[in-house]
């Protein structure tokens, strides 16, 4: 069967159907924004992914606007109004930093919707996956900004507590120890067990290793481990400058730690972490931009084909006539 042909494709005519696709990139970016918040004042295991799953979500319906919003004020309003409802949690936290990069952010938005919208403007066909390259690299590098400089508002290099709430660092490296990587390196190594106690059975595994030391009785190997663990303790204790609590769990020793070092660091560059840490953030986010968009992408190419096969769009052929030069 034939498509119509029309002359006014670039005439929005349902301004419910652009309200409702808007509302939804809204919806999906305040969770994003929403979780991350969480995350970062508790700390929650889930709380990453489901930010970063509201991400995706917020991905694919960007991509979609391209599509299906034609007006130019109309696609400029939807993504202004979805970039503020990512910040909207984090008012407390507006600086210079957050402030610029919520404008790049912003800027990379409207710069891969009007790249996608040249793109699909200069083709014949519509190439879904083709425009999906030069749209979802931009949305992403914007995520990648808001990501980076929302988190990094949350060091003050004039207090006193570490940056990152203890919770949110366990979070962080638990799936470390769930995974079993590290027993797999480090025999004995738990980050959820007692320093102590995590030294002394490492300890107590390299003199089980050693044929020389195994054949001494327990008594001697057990005081080997126990000047194993009080030189370590030494050891950190210089590095950190106090005595660090052994007896809690391996991961907040590693906290500690951390949280001393930090608030050492010199005056210039404690005062450039929350740079640093926001472009490490970025860049680490920018590193999965493959991954990330065609992920982005299935997602939005099989919200595109349901909303076209429920009739909330349709594809048109476009006639129009232009003037060419052409040789005699």
């Amino acid at each position: 069967m034939d498509l119509p042909t029309t002359d006014g494709v670039s005439l929005d005519r349902s301004m419910v159907k652009i309200i409702i696709l808007a509302l939804f990139g809204v919806v999906f970016s305040f969770a994003s924004g929403f979780f991350l918040q969480i995350f970062m004042v508790s700390g929650g295991g889930n709380n990453p992914l489901l930010s970063s799953l509201a991400a995706l979500g917020f991905m694919a319906v960007f991509l979609l606007c391209v599509f299906f919003i034609k007006t130019e004020w109309m696609v400029n309003l939807a993504v202004f109004i979805q970039s503020l409802a990512f910040f909207v949690l984090f008012y407390d936290r507006l600086s210079v930093m957050v402030g610029v990069g919520a404008v790049l952010g912003f800027l990379f938005f409207i710069s891969g919707i009007y790249a996608g919208r040249n793109e699909l403007e200069n083709s014949l066909e519509i190439k879904f996956w083709k425009i999906s390259k030069k749209v979802l690299p931009k949305a992403i590098a914007g995520i990648a900004i808001f990501a980076g400089v929302v988190c990094a508002s949350f060091i003050d290099v004039n207090g006193k507590d570490f940056f990152i709430p203890r919770d949110a660092f366990n979070a962080v490296v638990s799936p470390i120890t769930d995974s079993g990587l590290l027993e797999k390196i480090v025999p004995g190594f738990n980050l959820t067990g007692s320093t102590e106690e995590t030294i002394r059975s490492i300890a107590m595994r390299e003199i089980e290793n050693n044929p020389q030391l195994k054949v001494l009785p327990d008594s001697i190997k057990e005081e080997l481990a126990g000047k194993a663990v009080q030189e370590v303790k030494n050891q950190t204790a210089g590095l950190a400058g106090i005595q660090l609590n052994f007896q809690g769990k391996l991961s907040d020793t590693i906290y500690d730690f951390l949280a001393v070092k930090f608030y050492s660091l010199p005056e210039n560059i404690l005062n450039s972490t929350p740079i640093l840490v926001a472009i490490f953030i970025f860049l680490t986010i920018i590193s999965l931009v493959w991954p990330i968009r065609l992920i982005a992408a299935f997602i939005s190419f099989l919200l595109y084909e349901t909303l076209l096969a429920l009739g909330f769009g349709a594809i048109i052929f476009e006639g129009r006539s232009k003037e060419n030069v052409i040789l005699k």
